[in-house]
């Protein structure tokens, strides 16, 4: 009889793990951040923690600190393009349309915010940018909204005819899955997903 305790017990303890939440915390404004929380254990995803030298010299950190404070950082948008983020929106609805919609369904979102400031070379061309992102941002939010569990959600979406002013993206999700959906999940469609991220990461 004891095996059967210890085959009872082994079960009970799996099913526990199974239903183990997974909430992923990310955000970006001006740098990103991802946080993923295992149950009640915190692990930092991005950005990843620097180990700082331990025989840097005073005279070595004053270099470095005067070459950071020269150097503008290159936001994402800057980096990437604005481009690059409405392609990212549309494949995303795109799979949340396809073979991935069991994947989001499973998912609840409990915030979803988006701010969007649209700058271009001149007014008109910062109207048929502002144009351009609210025709498919707007669409695509829509409709992954409309797929996924979503407790709270908002998008802002502003043109600034600032000569001056740069196009900037803010924006926060918090998600959460268990366990159990996410291992299912990834032995149905985990395929499918490594190639909406190999497709984004050539782009």
């Amino acid at each position: 009889m004891l095996w059967l305790y210890i085959f009872i017990g082994v079960i009970l303890f799996l099913t526990l793990i199974m239903f183990i939440p997974i909430t992923v915390h990310a955000s970006y404004c001006d740098e990103f951040r991802c946080m993923l929380f295992v149950g009640f254990i915190k692990v930092w995803v991005y950005p990843p923690k620097s180990k700082k030298k331990k025989t840097e010299s005073k005279a070595d950190r004053e270099k470095q600190d005067d070459k950071e404070s020269k150097e503008e950082k290159q936001s994402l948008i800057e980096e990437k393009g604005l481009v690059w983020f409405i392609n990212l929106i549309k494949k995303t609805a795109k799979l949340a349309e396809s073979a991935l919609k069991d994947f989001f369904k499973r998912i609840l979102i409990k915030r979803l915010m988006i701010s969007i400031k649209i700058a271009g070379n001149d007014a008109a061309d910062t109207a048929i940018k502002y144009g351009q992102c609210c025709s498919v941002v707007y669409p695509a939010v829509s409709i992954i909204t409309g797929t996924v569990n979503c407790t709270g959600y908002g998008i802002d979406i502003l043109p600034d005819f600032n000569e001056k002013s740069k196009s900037k993206i803010e924006f926060e999700l918090k998600a959460r899955i268990f366990l159990f959906n996410l291992a299912l999940l990834v032995f149905r469609h985990g395929f499918k997903g490594l190639k909406l991220l190999t497709d984004l990461k050539n782009n």
